[in-house]
């Protein structure tokens, strides 16, 4: 136990030092389901690392531009092109917010701005707003492709001048915006623009640029993405944000935060990256026996194929063999484990989890490291189908598994997880 205990400790503090692999660009979320928070000052690097671990928040909506904004660069002792960077190379996705011109009926004891209630005008100051939005959304490092995120504040789209002022305001920002080669996503009340933009596609508006994303606020505190009586059933369906609960001081990894609770599906939703194959085979087995001297098989294949990959003298035929032995007792020995040449479901969780490891894996992610979690969770007895999603079910077996590890109750895959698996730990 002793030298197990060593090997935890070192894959620890060797994960919680790695950087990641490549600087990351600054990206929106492009194909995702899963949690966004926004909150009006961007958080410092400190909160940021530990929410990264902690909560299961993937993307953070910023404040970059508009003349509306109450959070203005003054009010952000964080916000910068460095600041972005450094998150995306940690794994965060944003949601750039332009807060400028509002409805010409919005409320009157407010400070923002409002449009012109002459439709020409809107339509020279919503181009002006989109210029800015991309101008901006550049400086922090978002290149052509992403979006920028236009919030419409509520106002009362019953009054039909300012509502249709609205409309052309929004039809302006968002082919600019397009001319700019950048996607819109409009944010606002579920009563309010929301509908409107919703009414004017039911009624397939002529001439209308729609935005691409509709992120509507209603809080009824359903981390869904029904629209409900605001947005059809049959409309932007691939492409919902949903701001389901506002205000919400919430603490993840001592750090404490004021937001707003969003899900969102962008992109038809996070797709499952193809998986890579080992020795020209599916890693991904049905179960994973133990298997021993005499052995033969598929499993025994993968076995010999991972050891050899990991750096063990082996052939890789199937058959357990002579040096098939010696490699697992090696394998074996450096675990810190009685010098055995049998393989076990412990074997196999830290064969399967071994490489390269994200700072934290979460809710809506993709790609080989996903794979390769869940393979090693099946094999340490949790119930996870190897989709390569990190989907709600992968998101119940690494609570699970947190709980049977002592860890904390985090929805996340971080350097504690991959260090019991990379340990063999069940």
């Amino acid at each position: 136990m002793r030298r197990l205990g060593i090997v935890l400790t070192s894959l620890f503090v060797a994960l919680a030092v790695a950087a990641p692999a490549h600087a990351a660009k600054p990206s929106s979320p492009k194909r995702f389901t899963g949690y966004a928070f926004d909150t009006c000052v961007s958080p410092s690097d400190r909160t940021m690392d530990a929410w990264n671990v902690a909560s299961p928040y993937a993307v953070v909506g910023i404040y970059t531009s508009g003349n509306s904004r109450y959070c203005d660069d003054a009010k952000q002792p964080y916000l910068s092109p460095a600041w972005v960077k450094r998150q995306a190379n940690r794994g965060w996705l944003f949601m750039p917010i332009h807060v400028g011109y509002q409805a010409p009926c919005f409320d009157s004891k407010s400070k923002k701005l409002r449009m012109s209630s002459v439709g020409t005008t809107a339509r020279r100051q919503a181009r002006a707003d989109a210029d800015e939005a991309v101008r901006r959304a550049a400086y922090f490092g978002f290149a052509k492709g992403n979006a920028v995120y236009l919030d419409i504040e509520w106002y009362d789209r019953t009054n039909r001048r300012c509502d249709a002022v609205v409309l052309t305001f929004i039809d302006a920002f968002v082919q600019r915006v397009h001319q700019r080669k950048y996607k819109v996503g409009l944010y606002s009340s579920g009563s309010a623009a929301i509908q409107s933009v919703n009414a004017a596609r039911l009624a397939q508006r002529k001439g209308f640029d729609f935005p691409d994303q509709m992120w509507f606020a209603w809080t009824n505190r359903r981390a869904n993405t029904d629209g409900g009586p605001y947005l059809s059933s049959s409309l932007w369906t691939r492409n919902r944000v949903h701001q389901y609960h506002n205000n919400v001081a919430l603490t993840y990894g001592g750090e404490k935060v004021t937001i707003d609770k969003n899900v969102l599906t962008v992109g038809g939703g996070s797709r499952a990256k193809k998986e890579r194959k080992v020795c020209k085979m599916s890693p991904t087995l049905s179960r994973y026996r133990s298997v021993k001297a005499g052995s033969r098989g598929k499993d025994v294949k993968l076995l010999q194929c991972l050891l050899r990959r990991s750096g063990y003298k082996t052939t890789v035929t199937g058959r357990w063999n002579a040096r098939t032995t010696k490699a697992v007792k090696a394998y074996r020995r450096e675990l810190g484990w009685k010098q055995t040449g049998s393989t076990s479901r412990a074997l196999w969780t830290a064969l399967l989890s071994r490489g390269s490891t994200p700072i934290a894996l979460k809710r809506g992610e993709v790609g080989e490291p996903v794979h390769r979690l869940q393979r090693s969770l099946r094999a340490s007895g949790q119930k996870v189908k190897v989709t390569g999603i990190y989907d709600a079910r992968t998101t119940s077996a690494v609570r699970a598994y947190r709980k049977r590890m002592g860890l904390p109750a985090y929805q996340t895959a971080d350097v504690r997880v991959w260090a019991a698996l990379q340990a063999g730990r069940r």
